[in-house]
């Protein structure tokens, strides 16, 4: 067995591009875990490690997976965090090919308030996809993965990242200028929901892979679209909502209040929204260290030896690279085929990894 701190590790259950998971084990406690195994490289910095580090445990939400511990050996960083036994959203709705809207409003009002309170505590998240998203044993809805949030305390988002389906317009099309990464996160909330209710995704951007800087125009054009269409099985409760969400102007597009109180949300007063969350001060100003260490306790950073036997040993494989344009010409504007969940090979997750983004 191998050990790392005060955690056992055991064996892999999940794998990206720059991470792979493992369940694990408190030897303290026997509380079961999830660790999260990044190689510190070029690819993956320590800075950008302990930025995601800093987010993820300053954030104590029901909607959010939950930080406990890390540690940090020559070649790894692990993080250890709350284990979500059900697996990932995608792999729900790829058997379902598509929910009824009463399944995917409850999924949906979940992933807003998790969202809302991010923003509260002054983080965008800024690649929230199906994959990022777990489900609990309850079925409980859980967000995943902070490697690209960003403190929007002391400062605008400028950088191009996320998931080409998945990535709000401005954030391709401002060319370092800036967005709101509240606005940013929303766009993405409302690709999700057309996603759990249609089964494929509104747009097609001619890439599934990551979004990064040095896009050409030609390139930028595939995320200038907002018009998309709505099939004939959708309510025109929804479909006026996601055509209020899914707004390439980020300054016409709903914000998560005006949301919440869309009738499709609250199924006509029915389900009333949940309140805003209420966030203290405290909790607040912790926040600002995502970026700014000298505002809380920097992220310990302690190198321990690496474990015994060949646990850390290299594994073979693909060389990880950054973005590499969308690989074809064709716009095809018609062909969703690559675009839809029902069509796709299993191996389809993979081509969501993260092994393309950019830090």
């Amino acid at each position: 067995m191998t050990n790392i701190g005060d955690y056992q590790l055991g064996g892999k259950i999940g794998k990206g591009g720059f991470a792979e998971v493992y369940s694990g084990t408190d030897t303290r406690t026997g509380e079961r875990v999830a660790i999260k195994r990044l190689e510190r490289s070029s690819f993956n910095p320590d800075e950008q490690i302990k930025r995601e580090i800093q987010a993820f445990r300053k954030l104590d939400h029901q909607g959010v997976v939950g930080y406990k511990d890390h540690f940090i050996t020559p070649r790894y960083v692990y993080i250890c965090m709350e284990l979500v036994s059900g697996g990932e959203l995608y792999d729900y709705l790829e058997k379902a090919t598509k929910f009824e809207e009463e399944r995917a409003r409850g999924y949906f009002r979940q992933l807003i308030e998790a969202v809302e309170y991010c923003h509260a505590v002054g983080l965008c998240h800024r690649d929230l996809k199906l994959e990022n998203v777990l489900v609990a044993a309850n079925g409980r809805l859980k967000i995943t993965d902070f490697g690209f949030s960003k403190n929007m305390t002391r400062a605008a988002p400028k950088t191009v990242v996320g998931t080409a389906l998945y990535v709000a317009p401005e954030v391709v099309l401002n060319n370092g200028e800036g967005y709101d990464g509240k606005a940013a996160d929303t766009w993405s909330l409302g690709i999700i929901l057309y996603l759990l209710t249609v089964g494929r995704f509104p747009f097609n951007r001619g890439h599934v892979g990551g979004v990064g800087p040095g896009m050409n125009s030609r390139q930028q054009d595939r995320f200038r679209t907002d018009n998309f269409r709505a099939p004939a099985h959708l309510s025109p409760p929804l479909v006026e909502l996601l055509r209020q969400v899914l707004v390439a102007d980020p300054g016409h597009r709903a914000t998560i209040e005006q949301i919440k109180q869309h009738p499709w949300y609250t199924e006509d007063g029915r389900i009333p929204a949940a309140p805003a969350p209420i966030v203290t001060p405290s909790k607040a100003a912790r926040s600002v260290s995502v970026e700014d260490s000298s505002a809380s306790p920097a992220v310990a950073w302690d190198v321990l030896d690496s474990p015994k036997g060949d646990f850390e040993q290299p594994e073979e494989a693909d060389e990880p690279q950054g973005f590499d344009g969308f690989g074809s010409d064709s716009d095809d504007e018609d062909d969703w085929s690559g675009c839809d969940v029902r069509n796709q090979p299993a191996g389809l997750l993979d081509q969501f990894s993260d092994a393309l983004r950019f830090r």
